[in-house]
């Protein structure tokens, strides 16, 4: 049981250090980007936000009984789009985690229990990543908030 707490608690360190990392050169990026650009990224980190919104309200349907494929369908495209923005922002870890999360509405059985663990594309978890990015997005650039 503490070889299984040690490796996790690597394991989370390793991943902080390798998202700070990723954040620290992402932010000297950002610092040479235009205004535009951090208004492009400002906009994709909100929208994180948003569709993580649409997404608990259609879950909650799912735990009453009402699935929609339709619906998931359009989470799976709206997911995968906006992996697409960030990815072309350079926001990789983001990207990455909604990239998954469209992945996952498109079919969740592709994924074990374990994977999805592991990649942690959980709401709390993406929401917290995607608002520490535009409180910083907004520190570099001088934006207002929303």
């Amino acid at each position: 049981m503490a070889n299984e707490m040690s490796f996790e608690s690597a394991a989370a360190i390793s991943f902080a250090k390798a998202l700070a990392t990723h954040i620290l050169k992402w932010l000297t990026n950002l610092n040479r980007a235009k205004g535009e650009r951090q208004r492009e990224s400002l906009r994709a980190v909100n929208k994180v936000v948003s569709l993580i919104r649409k997404t608990t309200a259609y879950s909650r349907g799912v735990r009453l009984g009402q699935q929609d494929f339709r619906s998931e369908a359009e989470l799976a495209e709206d997911w995968s789009d906006l992996a697409h923005t960030l990815a072309e922002l350079e926001l990789t870890g983001l990207a990455k985690k909604c990239d998954l999360s469209g992945r996952y509405w498109a079919d969740s059985a592709q994924f074990t229990p374990d994977f999805l663990s592991e990649a942690d594309i959980g709401f709390q978890t993406m929401e917290k990543m995607a608002r520490k990015l535009a409180t910083q997005i907004r520190a570099r650039s001088k934006l207002a908030p929303d």
